[in-house]
């Protein structure tokens, strides 16, 4: 998953949503060219995506000109955000195509048209945006919705799933309003409180899943996702950068975690205490946060084990096993010693993975058992192998043999009929499964068991909205920008679109 750059052109729409979060700011101009251009270049130094929202970005006179020049600066994936009432012509999504855009996301946020064109105060722009959809599709793009969850909409969430899987979208969102701009403004009339919300939304997006559509909720907690955690949305955003006109937000997801969103007492004790960023911070203001109650359970520290179906066994005793080692003896579970045990399924003994993930964990084997971690290794290799291997790189941790797969299969490391994954659980004082390492990081797996246990036995974070997270670059607009891109002759003539 490649860092993208979100870079906001300008406030120009052709809409007028109640809920839009920069409705304050519409009408009030667009950036000019050169400073785009600019920015786009700057981006590409750390980003590999780019991300184009307007207000209307495709209302610009120069929209097709901008997505030519992120192609041209070597952009891999050209996402266009938009209320998408320019591509129900499809000619204009031709020209879109052969700029360099790849992905299209437009905003349907109802499954009629009254509904929907109710919340963007623009008539027959439902209509405008099935049509783009199915344009888009006729022409193999990837398309990937948005939705903004409102009190006029969330009983109507199930049908529109419904409407998008009926439409084939590759993705679809519902995200929960951020009360900002035209949604602070409307909040009474507009923003749903998010407990009456949930249920709609979890059957919308049980409906899509059912369907095999990836889709997600965002700007919800995960105590109100609750059975449903793998669809927060925060799971998936990859490393992301907002470019606005004054300014770079450099990680948007710290910027979320530490400023935008908030967290409250009660949250010290939920078990996604460590990774849940919490609502928007001016939900709460508006109707408090009686909402959010600590989910039991034991403590969840990143995304990939929510995204697994091990997530569950997160808090179950560990299956009890008992294994023969290389150095001749067999090992039983009841008999490992430490306050932590940490349990590293590998394929194979030799391979260039894993010897180099078993001369990580010696690497470490004392920084581990000064933590109080017992280290055992398992794969499928016999004890003769194990033992050469051992003898080989000079390891001294014990490594159990499991040729028949059947203690891999009880932790999950092993489905059915297929190869083992590497993966390493860790085990509690209790021994019950405290986290699993779903892919351990081969070169440095000793540092991310450390880490997990220090995330572990951490205490709650601060709950003070922390520091400003910006960045100030004022790109300089020159026109030169465009003449070392090719978009322009030396006397500054904007060319077409490549053919």
């Amino acid at each position: 998953m490649g860092r993208r750059a979100d870079i906001k052109t300008g406030y120009t729409c052709n809409s007028n949503c109640v809920f839009c979060v920069i409705g304050d700011k519409l009408f009030t101009g667009e950036r000019p060219t050169p400073d785009v251009i600019e920015e786009l270049k700057a981006s590409r130094r750390t980003c590999d995506d780019i991300v184009f929202t307007g207000a209307e970005v495709t209302l610009r006179p120069d929209f097709l000109y901008l997505v030519e020049a992120a192609r041209r600066l070597g952009y891999r994936n050209i996402q266009v955000q938009t209320n998408g009432r320019l591509f129900a012509y499809k000619e204009f999504c031709e020209k879109a195509i052969k700029a360099g855009a790849n992905e299209f996301s437009p905003s349907l946020h109802a499954p009629v048209a009254n509904v929907h064109d109710g919340l963007t105060r623009s008539q027959g722009s439902f209509n405008q945006i099935v049509a783009a959809i199915k344009n888009l599709k006729s022409l193999g793009q990837r398309i990937v919705t948005n939705t903004v969850a409102a009190k006029q909409n969330m009983k109507l969430l199930p049908d529109l799933a419904r409407l998008f899987v009926e439409l084939k979208v590759d993705q679809f969102q519902i995200a929960f309003p951020h009360p900002t701009g035209h949604a602070a403004t409307y909040f009474n009339a507009v923003v749903p409180r998010m407990s009456e919300l949930a249920p709609y939304l979890q059957e919308a997006l049980r409906i899509g899943e059912a369907a095999g559509v990836p889709c997600m909720a965002e700007a919800m907690p995960f105590c109100m996702m609750k059975g449903h955690e793998r669809f927060v949305s925060e799971l998936f955003i990859p490393p992301t950068e907002i470019v606005y006109e004054d300014f770079v937000v450099p990680d948007y997801a710290r910027d979320r975690m530490e400023r935008s969103k908030t967290r409250f007492p009660q949250c010290a004790t939920c078990r996604f205490e460590p990774m849940c960023e919490g609502p928007w911070r001016e939900y709460p203001e508006m109707v408090g946060h009686d909402e959010f109650q600590p989910v039991a359970g034991t403590r969840v520290l990143d995304t990939a084990i929510v995204q697994d179906e091990r997530f569950a066994l997160l808090g179950t005793v560990a299956p009890a096993f008992e294994l023969p080692a290389g150095d001749g003896s067999v090992v039983k579970s009841s008999a490992l010693q430490g306050k932590w045990v940490a349990l590293a399924f590998y394929p194979e003994d030799g391979s260039p993975g894993c010897t180099a993930e078993a001369c990580s964990l010696q690497a470490g084997l004392h920084d581990l058992a000064a933590a109080g971690v017992t280290l055992v290794g398992i794969s499928p290799d016999g004890v003769e192998r194990h033992r050469d291997f051992a003898l080989q790189h000079g390891l001294r941790f014990p490594l159990l043999s499991d040729p028949t797969g059947a203690v891999a299969e009880a932790f999950g490391a092993r489905r059915p009929g297929q190869g083992l994954r590497r993966s390493t659980y860790l085990l509690g004082p209790d021994r019950t499964v405290a986290h699993v390492l779903v892919s351990p990081d081969v070169k440095s797996h000793a540092a991310q068991i450390l880490d997990a246990i220090r995330r572990f036995e951490a205490p709650p974070r601060s709950l003070e909205q922390g520091p400003e997270l910006i960045i100030r670059r004022h790109a300089k607009p020159t026109a030169e920008a465009a003449v070392e891109l090719g978009l322009v002759d030396t006397d500054h003539q904007r060319f077409a679109p490549a053919e």
